[in-house]
C-alpha cells in the first residue's frame, strides 16, 4: 500500500511565535517558555506547542535555537555610560524581565570608548551569551553585526540608521525635542540654545527642537552648542562660558540633551547669579530620579528607560517583536520648577 505525499509544512521564515500560539491554543509566553525554559511548561502543553511548531516549520528565533543546543542562560547588556542613571534604569528593567524568565544579565560599561566596547563584545562572544542588548556609543559597531552573523542575536536599544535587519527599539526622540522646545516657546522664550553631544538620540532631539522653532508663530532664534559628552561636569563648564556673555547674547531658554547635562547647567547658572526660571527656563531629557530633587526641580522629558530594557529582553526571547512595541515608548513633558507656566497650564 502506498501513502500520499506528506502534508507540506508552512514556510519557516513566515511562521511566528503568534502563529504557533494560535495553532497550539496557548499564549505567546507559553511558546517562548517551551523553547527557552521547558521546565516551566507542563508536558501536555509542551507537546502541543512542539507539534504546532513542527506543523508550521517554526524553530524559534536565534536566541531560542542557541538555548536549545546548550548555550548560556546569560544575556549581555552593553551600555555606553553607566554613570548616567538612564542606563542604570535600563539595566534594572532588563534584569527584572530576565529574572522573570530564568535569565541573567551581564552588564558591560564601555564608558564612551569604542575600543572598550569592542573588547566587551569579544568577551560576550567568549562567554557564549545567548543574546545582547546594545546601547552603543554611536552607530551599531561592525563587531556587533559580526556577532549576529555568527549566531548571537542582538537588540539595539537605540535608533537604527535607516532600514535594518535586526530589531531596534527607542523612544520618539524627535517628538521629545519638539515637546521641550514648544514648552519654552509657549512661555514666550525667544532666544533658545540647544546643548547636546554627538549621538543619534541627541541628533533626533535637536531635529525636534528645530521643528518647533520653525513652526513657531513668533520669530525665535536657536543656537546650537555641541559637546563631546553629556555629563553634569560638562554642563557646569558650559554654564560658565554662557555667564561671560553680554545680556543681548544670553539665552532665555535652554534645551539640554539629557538630565545630567541640564543639572550641571542648572548648578552653574544659579552659582553665577542667574534666576531659574525667572531669567532663563531650562528643560532636560530622560526624567532621571535626581531631576525631581534638584535645588530647583528640573522640567524634563520623560523617557521610559526601564520599559525599554524589559522589552528588549522579551524581543530576544521571542516573546514580542519590534513591531509589537510601536507607539509604546512615547515621550512625556514633565513640568517642574525650572520653567515658567505657559498660557493654559495649571497654576
Amino acid at each position: 500500500m502506498t501513502s500520499g505525499p506528506a502534508p507540506k509544512k508552512a514556510d519557516a521564515a513566515a511562521a511566528t511565535v503568534g502563529d504557533v500560539a494560535a495553532r497550539a491554543g496557548v499564549s505567546r509566553a507559553t511558546v517562548s517558555y517551551t523553547f527557552t525554559q521547558p521546565n516551566r511548561v507542563s508536558p501536555d502543553l509542551r507537546r502541543r506547542v512542539l507539534a504546532a511548531a513542527d506543523e508550521l516549520g517554526y524553530v524559534g528565533n536565534d536566541a531560542a535555537r542557541r538555548l536549545r543546543v546548550g548555550h548560556s542562560l546569560a544575556l549581555g547588556l552593553l551600555v555606553s555610560n553607566m554613570s548616567n542613571p538612564v542606563y542604570a534604569e535600563l539595566a534594572a528593567g532588563a534584569e527584572a524581565e530576565a529574572a522573570a524568565h530564568g535569565r541573567f544579565i551581564l552588564v558591560a560599561n564601555s564608558d564612551e570608548s569604542p575600543a572598550r566596547e569592542r573588547a566587551y563584545l569579544n568577551f560576550f562572544e567568549s562567554q557564549q551569551v545567548s543574546g545582547i542588548l546594545a546601547a552603543p556609543v554611536g552607530d551599531v559597531p561592525a563587531e556587533l553585526l559580526g556577532l549576529r552573523e555568527r549566531g548571537t542575536p542582538f537588540v539595539l536599544v537605540g535608533v537604527a540608521p535607516g532600514p535594518h535587519s535586526y530589531p531596534a527599539i527607542s523612544g520618539d526622540n524627535e517628538r521629545g525635542g519638539y515637546l521641550a522646545a514648544s514648552h519654552l516657546l509657549a512661555q514666550g522664550r525667544r532666544r533658545l540654545i540647544f546643548i547636546g553631544g554627538a549621538h543619534p538620540h541627541v541628533d533626533l532631539r535637536l531635529a525636534g527642537v528645530k521643528r518647533a522653532v520653525a513652526e513657531s508663530p513668533e520669530p525665535a532664534a536657536l543656537e546650537i552648542i555641541r559637546i563631546e559628552v553629556q555629563t553634569a561636569k560638562v554642563g557646569e563648564a558650559v554654564a560658565r562660558t554662557l555667564l561671560r556673555r553680554s545680556a543681548t547674547g544670553f539665552p532665555d531658554g535652554i534645551v539640554a540633551g539629557n538630565d545630567l547635562l541640564a543639572l550641571g547647567l542648572l548648578h552653574g547658572l544659579i552659582v553665577g547669579g542667574i534666576r531659574v526660571p525667572e531669567d532663563l527656563s531650562l528643560v532636560g531629557y530622560d526624567d532621571i530620579e535626581f531631576a525631581d530633587f534638584a535645588i530647583v526641580p528640573l522640567t524634563t522629558i520623560r523617557h521610559p528607560s526601564a520599559a525599554l530594557g524589559a522589552s528588549a529582553v522579551r524581543i530576544l526571547l521571542g516573546m514580542e517583536s519590534e513591531q509589537d512595541t510601536e507607539g509604546r515608548f512615547e515621550p512625556e513633558l514633565v513640568v517642574r520648577a525650572t520653567s515658567l507656566p505657559a498660557p493654559g497650564d495649571d497654576a
